[in-house]
């Protein structure tokens, strides 16, 4: 086979913007490609130039970060890198097609389950390729049904003890011992998690989930918005929480406690509110996993302005609170941090903010070595230390005739949280915040730092409260 074979994965890469024409002219010069097979899909391509060191995760992450979004494949480039990662770490563990290929020639595995393995796994792994991993892997996670594997160990251990068998036997008896230490592991988890009554690893992810959005299930829906609790947006619900669950499962956050593979599930599917002049729905509902519930916010909207494809987006319960429960009759915000106006507050804002940011996000990176994206993302604009701003009440003229102090509520991504609990740092900060008009701009008040830092640190200390189960803030939800 030439060095021309497989292009259309690496060429996918290069259309989505997550390799340049250097990395992709690598990659078909490498000695290796001209021995591929079809790749099954660019994610594999990718995972494939990181393992052999021709781009690295940050490359990767930064060139996606670089793909604007409105860019025509932004989405398929998400999904793409998503996918790498996780192929990424599977490579990491010795799950490869070479792994899949031995079990199948030792006949451990049938053509059917092999062709579904190779679709999910890596083509190489930076370690040798570990047969016994695979085959738990197949059985915990991959297309190995139960009862399947159960089949195959009465299958081996009835088989007479001959060399060939002896070695089936084994690698058998290890798959089985690390399924049963993972099943171990996670029912440890949970029984801890109970015990603390602490927000666990599913709850960060689901967060991120909820909150942070980035997946959507689109409807083509030219006469209105579909409502809340409409059957299309339950299910792209359902499956945003399955994915979650995978991401739990795949990502290993408890490496001591194993991972929880239990689905959350959505219930109690309600508006808020209906922002008519943007055509878009601000939701509640109630995400369950076990006996803890959750309050989760999304929305519902045109992914264009003028566009009939729908989506549904995660969204910050406090931000949808205040930017959908307080409309007028005609759909339209009551406030908008009058007299200053809503862009020019929020521009003010992020400048008085984004000086404070910076040695905070350096400090929270030296203590957080390596951040996974997992199988969840989150929407770019969202995913900025400030992302969303919403007024609350109407802004007060300051007393001294100097500015106006505006309520709002900010959602806030907390590195140092995020640092400290290894998961999302994601805050509702409240509090009133001055501005004053400086030669026809508006700008912070010379108090903003204080304020600022000040209203952090109380949402701070609230968010860790209740992940530690004790002074938590009243999150129950009325049915």
């Amino acid at each position: 086979m030439t060095p021309d074979a497989n292009p259309d994965a690496f060429l996918a890469l290069l259309t989505q913007g997550l390799i340049t024409d250097a990395q992709h002219d690598a990659a078909r010069a490498h000695p290796e490609a001209s021995s591929f097979p079809p790749l099954p899909s660019p994610a594999h391509a990718l995972a494939w130039m990181r393992v052999r060191g021709l781009m690295t995760e940050d490359e990767q992450n930064a060139a996606l970060d670089s793909i604007a979004d409105d860019a025509p494949h932004a989405d398929d480039a998400a999904d793409t890198a998503i996918d790498a990662d996780d192929l990424v770490e599977l490579a990491e563990q010795g799950i490869t097609h070479e792994a899949i290929d031995a079990l199948f020639k030792d006949a451990l595995i049938d053509a059917e389950t092999r062709d579904m393995a190779l679709a999910e796994t890596p083509v190489v792994g930076s370690v040798a390729a570990s047969p016994v991993a695979t085959l738990a892997w197949l059985a915990t996670e991959g297309p190995l049904e139960k009862e399947g594997f159960e089949a195959l160990r009465a299958q081996v251990a009835a088989e007479p003890a001959l060399a060939t068998a002896v070695e089936r036997a084994r690698i058998v008896a290890e798959a089985q011992a690390l399924v049963e230490a993972d099943e171990q592991a996670a029912r440890a988890w949970q029984a801890r998690a109970q015990r603390s009554r602490r927000i666990g690893a599913w709850k960060f992810l689901a967060t991120v989930a909820v909150i942070g959005g980035g997946i959507g299930w689109y409807a083509f829906a030219p006469a209105s918005v579909p409502a809340c609790d409409a059957a299309s947006t339950r299910k792209t619900l359902d499956s945003l929480m399955r994915r979650v669950s995978m991401d739990v499962r795949m990502r290993r956050l408890d490496p001591n406690g194993g991972a929880v593979i239990e689905t959350p599930s959505v219930s109690s599917l309600r508006e808020v509110g209906y922002l008519k002049p943007e055509r878009v729905r601000g939701c509640m509902a109630v995400m369950t996993q076990g006996d803890s519930k959750e309050p989760m916010a999304y929305t519902i909207g045109p992914t264009e302005a003028k566009g009939d494809e729908m989506v549904v987006r995660g969204a910050d319960v406090a931000i949808v609170q205040a930017r959908f429960g307080n409309l007028d009759a005609d759909g339209r915000p009551l406030y908008n941090a009058e007299p200053i106006g809503r862009m020019a507050m929020e521009k003010a804002f992020r400048e008085g903010a984004a000086p404070l940011g910076a040695a905070r996000a350096a400090s929270a990176a030296r203590m957080r070595p390596r951040t996974e994206p997992g199988l969840v993302r989150k929407d770019p604009n969202r995913s900025r230390e400030i992302a969303e701003i919403e007024p609350t009440g109407p802004c007060r003229k300051l007393e001294d005739g100097t500015g106006h102090a505006c309520p709002l509520v900010v959602e806030y991504n907390d590195s140092l949280l995020g640092a400290l609990t290894g998961g999302d740092g994601s805050l509702p900060v409240r509090g009133e915040f001055t501005f004053v008009e400086d030669n026809g701009n508006w700008r912070v008040g010379d108090d903003f730092a204080q304020t600022f830092m000040r209203r952090v640190l109380e949402a701070r200390m609230a968010g860790m409260a209740g992940m530690a189960g004790t002074g938590a803030p009243d999150t129950s939800i009325q049915q």
